[in-house]
């Protein structure tokens, strides 16, 4: 169910607000202290909530690519910024950050380097023989990496660790037989570095997280925390609402707990509506962004022979089952090395511009605005509903062949907001039809399919209420 049209997020507040108000309002519990933003539905389409493959346990890839959209930058409501990722933001974030020491701590790494050039020099030319030397400006920081991560028997494992250790062999278990020979000349060069071993250590350190977290966003892979999906592995996410808990929850027929649209419309022009939403003030928008229906062969049946100047109209909306669906990218873990979202260096970075410490820095800067609202955003969990059961409420003199119509034609077309809803068949949406004839006016109920009630497949899509937004750099 893709989009028909682009959605007027300026003329569409009135209801967009409204959803996600009532929204906010039945889920309070379920939202705690997070706050349920305004969103507008675009060309991504709604939601695919069935996050789980049940035929293979593999994360449903449509929900994947749905919750890794980047929030667009100062949109007010939030939507997505067309063709985007938020990994790739990410990547664009994390691969401008260095690690790198102070002035005066690097001072002291350079005159204890100095007093160790024999032994590093040593240790360089072994490895070269070896292994040849690492492309970086830095090869021994390299080298410290390689050595820390996956020599190491329970990585990570640090430097000062190294230089302490009565048992290098037990400590760095898992040295290929090629390696043994560079492990006495590691243990010289880390003695000769001193107490300055620390800065080092640091240095190496650090720059190995972001190495490894780079990686396992450029490339994932099952030993880096990937996730498998058919062929194809990427960056792991997380939802953290049961499919079970998705299900009873759009299951839900409590009366109660649904959110409810009453719009009254009148036409403006050739192009536009006039549209009251709940009784609130009247707005302009365009006919076919806001409510779509083609009937027979005839796809605009709704801006011809029913919002027409003559008639008064309302359209009454309930979206049952009103669900929150939570999520997030899995966090990057030292300890293991595995996954990718790794702020740490980012929030450093942020704040150490212009200074001179030793940590993450910006080296170039990314030209990213991390500010909320800005171009570092994603969503963490979305409110969303089954797709509506309509009423048309139509009074006017051309009530009768609008009655004719319905009863010939079992297809009819529908959207809303710009987002297709179904065809009204007897497979899909279904409708029925009432005619007063004392008030000349016909009403139109139109009932959501069965199987995309709380539907139970990959494909399956609940309307989006509002959005629970995050900007984690700011």
């Amino acid at each position: 169910m893709s989009s028909t049209a682009e959605l007027p997020t300026m003329e569409a507040q009135a209801i967009i607000q409204e959803l996600r108000s009532q929204a906010a309002a039945l889920l309070g519990e379920s939202l705690g202290s997070k706050e349920l933003e305004a969103f507008a539905t675009g060309g991504e389409g709604n939601f695919p909530y069935y996050w789980e493959n049940p035929n293979n346990l593999q994360f449903n890839e449509r929900t994947l690519t749905w919750i890794n959209n980047l929030l667009a930058e100062g949109k007010d409501p939030f939507e997505f910024a067309p063709g985007s990722s938020f990994t790739n933001q990410f990547v664009k974030a994390l691969s401008s950050i260095s690690y790198s020491l102070s002035t005066q701590d690097q001072a002291t790494l350079t005159e204890a380097n100095s007093n160790a050039t024999d032994q590093q020099a040593s240790l360089l030319r072994q490895w070269n023989e070896i292994y040849g030397l690492p492309a970086g400006k830095q090869p021994i920081d390299e080298i410290m990496t390689t050595i820390t991560t996956d020599w190491a028997t329970e990585p990570p494992v640090s430097l000062m660790d190294i230089q302490q250790s009565t048992n290098l062999n037990q400590l760095l278990g898992n040295t290929p037989a090629s390696g043994k020979p560079i492990l006495p000349l590691l243990a010289n060069y880390l003695n000769a570095l001193g107490s300055a071993v620390s800065l080092q250590n640091a240095a190496s350190l650090n720059a190995g997280y972001l190495a490894a977290a780079l990686a396992a966003i450029q490339n994932p892979s099952a030993k880096n925390g990937g996730l498998t999906i058919g062929d194809e592995v990427f960056p792991r996410w997380e939802v953290a609402t049961p499919i079970a808990d998705i299900i009873n929850s759009l299951k839900d027929t409590n009366p109660e707990r649904r959110i409810k649209l009453n719009t009254e419309i009148s036409r403006y022009n050739e192009d536009q509506l006039t549209v009251r939403v709940n009784g609130g003030a009247g707005f302009r928008i365009p006919i076919l962004s806001f409510f779509g229906l083609g009937i027979g062969g005839n796809a605009s049946y709704f801006q011809e022979n029913i919002a027409i100047e003559q008639n008064s109209v309302t359209i009454d909306m309930e979206y049952q089952g009103p669900t929150l669906v939570q999520y997030a990218p899995v966090a990057f873990e030292k300890s293991t090395n595995k996954y990718w979202f790794f702020m740490e260096p980012i929030l450093d970075a942020i704040k150490n511009t212009g200074e001179d410490v030793s940590s993450y820095k910006f080296s170039p800067d990314p030209g990213i605005n991390f500010a909320k609202g800005g171009s570092f955003g994603l969503t963490s969990g979305v409110a969303i509903a089954n797709y509506p059961t309509i009423t048309i409420t139509v009074t006017g003199s051309n009530y009768e062949s609008i009655e004719k119509e319905f009863k010939q034609n079992s297809s009819v077309k529908l959207s809303f907001l710009g987002i297709t809803l179904a065809k009204a068949s007897q497979s899909t949406y279904k409708h029925s039809v009432h005619v007063d004839s004392s008030s000349q006016s016909i009403t139109i109920v139109l009932n959501p399919p069965l199987d995309i009630v709380a539907g139970t497949s990959v494909d399956s899509l609940g309307w989006i209420m509002g959005a629970i937004t995050e900007f984690p750099g700011a």
